[in-house]
């Protein structure tokens, strides 16, 4: 059995007195309210005149106090539906003020929201609906009756059931208790620098991906709103009106993708001085591009994150330089370990435990005990131990490749890759190949760059000592990607499976 080395919670600007280790091992967060609606309707009451949520671009806009009664009044209707207490109701709809009003409106009628991305096909939509027995589908019209709030949940009652994407494998539903959202809340506002810091005119954070993931609704939606402060929703990956939302809508957060603050970089001039924060998606970029960033948002501070949606879409945050010495900054409560390889202790599975981890997949005992064995969630990503004890995760546990000299993963090779002058992008994913487990990359060159696939494989074999195969080394203008702006890995290696047995460098079309 592989030995844990554990890392203590940090004692700095992401942890306080409010925690405390209970009986199950756990730390866990003191004074939370009973459920996640009674926080909401405190901030509802006490932000009431304050913008909650705006579409960019001249859309709707509501005050806390209109949204708040907008949402009662649809939960009065689902009420009148038959929806009782725990019943899940899916929703699929666009980002917009409807989604938020038709989210909270399933809280404060005392069902369970299952959001569901926009562009699911007709049999993901049917395959979500059959697993998590959703009663309704919000999708069109929303349903209104008499203003009803329901804030009788306890904090082990089911909140939220999201979907993962399916990345990795088929779609789980995960299921989040009351307690689990609202640490991973209390958790994401202490990391923003507590509410003393963000209420005084109010946060305004914009949201550019689905409300559909855990990452956007509960450590984005849900934080901004409960410290009262305003969600603008900018057009999904549509970089010309999220520039303009900048200026016009003072924005001062930004999570998105790697891939849309690069469309930024490119096609516009800058710089945006009202951004405070920027985060990127758990995508590596190269020191350039974070260069840049700083360039054109002065007074932002630029880091990555990492979270699951196990983990309420949070977990960590990933400073660009170094923060007291660390490379990795964890959210309340959250505790990493790395289950050191008995072939190399410096590498292995990071696993960790705090009170945002799920209560479990959905309907799937036997997958919730394998993958929180020991008592901690197995998240399937590997982490390298440096030097000093800090760690940073360089794959999946499914990506390891031997090479001459040792162990390599996908990530690690996607950093040399985005060290050559003339790589804009770039990909790395394990292949099977005749002679055994390889790599395939694809990269895309910078603007006016003449890259070859050839020199690319030169350039990895002079850091790696590892030739790879020349069918193995493409380059693309752009790269596959899913519905949230991460790499569609998949897809890349279907790709390079398909063509295991072409000749020659390639040209991905």
């Amino acid at each position: 059995m592989a030995s844990l080395l554990e890392y203590p919670v940090e004692t700095g600007r992401l942890c306080d007195g409010r925690m405390v280790r209970c009986a199950d091992g756990l730390l866990h967060f003191t004074g939370l309210t009973s459920c996640l609606t009674e926080l909401l309707d405190v901030a509802a009451h006490r932000y009431a005149g304050r913008e909650a949520v705006v579409e960019a671009g001249g859309g709707r806009r509501l005050t806390y106090a209109q949204l708040w009664t907008s949402a009662s009044r649809i939960a009065g209707g689902m009420l009148e539906r038959g929806v009782g207490i725990g019943d899940r109701v899916a929703i699929r709809m666009p980002n917009g003020v409807r989604w938020v009003q038709a989210f909270l409106g399933v809280l404060l009628a005392g069902g369970v929201p299952v959001p569901v991305h926009p562009g699911h096909s007709d049999a993901q939509l049917r395959r979500i609906l059959e697993d998590s027995g959703s009663l309704l589908v919000l999708d069109a019209e929303l349903p209104t009756g008499t203003p009803f709030i329901d804030d009788g949940a306890a904090l082990s009652d089911s909140a939220l059931l999201f979907y993962t994407s399916g990345t990795t494998g088929q779609p789980k539903g995960v299921e989040l208790s009351h307690e689990n959202v609202l640490s991973t809340v209390e958790a994401v506002i202490r990391s923003w620098g507590g509410r003393e810091r963000v209420t005084p005119d109010g946060l305004r954070h914009a949201v550019a991906l689905p409300l559909s993931s855990a990452t956007v609704c509960v450590s984005q939606l849900l934080p901004t709103l409960a410290s009262g402060g305003t969600v603008v929703l900018a057009p999904e990956l549509d970089t010309d009106s999220l520039c303009r939302a900048f200026d016009v809508e003072g924005i001062e957060r930004l999570s998105a993708p790697a891939r849309l603050f690069r469309q930024v970089l490119r096609t516009s001039t800058g710089p945006f001085g009202s951004l405070r924060f920027l985060a990127l998606d758990d995508e590596i970029v190269s020191a350039a591009t974070v260069e840049q960033l700083r360039d054109r948002f002065p007074v932002a501070e630029v880091v990555s994150g990492w979270g699951m949606t196990e983990t309420g879409g949070a977990g960590m945050i990933l400073p660009m330089t170094a923060v007291d010495g660390r490379t990795e900054l964890p959210h309340n409560g959250m505790e990493f370990a790395v289950a050191e390889s008995a072939v190399d202790p410096s590498v292995g599975e990071l696993w960790c435990r705090g009170p945002s981890v799920m209560r479990g997949y959905w309907g799937s005992h036997e997958g919730t005990a394998r993958t929180t064995a020991r008592g901690w969630l197995h998240t399937g990503d590997v982490a390298r131990i440096g030097l000093g004890g800090e760690f940073r995760i360089v794959g999946r546990v499914e990506e390891a490749v031997e090479i001459s000299r040792g162990v390599v993963y996908s990530r690690e090779v996607e950093d040399l890759l985005l060290g050559y002058s003339d790589v804009d992008e770039a990909v790395a994913v394990d292949v099977m190949t005749a002679r055994g487990p390889d790599f395939g990359v694809i990269v895309v060159p910078k603007t006016g760059a003449d890259l070859e696939p050839d020199a690319v494989g030169e350039f990895l074999e002079a850091l790696l000592g590892h030739r790879l195969p020349r069918h193995l080394c493409a380059k693309s203008d752009v790269l596959p990607r899913n519905s949230m702006g991460r790499i569609d890995r998949r897809s890349v290696r279907v790709w390079f499976e398909d063509r295991s047995t072409t000749k020659g460098c390639a040209d991905v079309g």
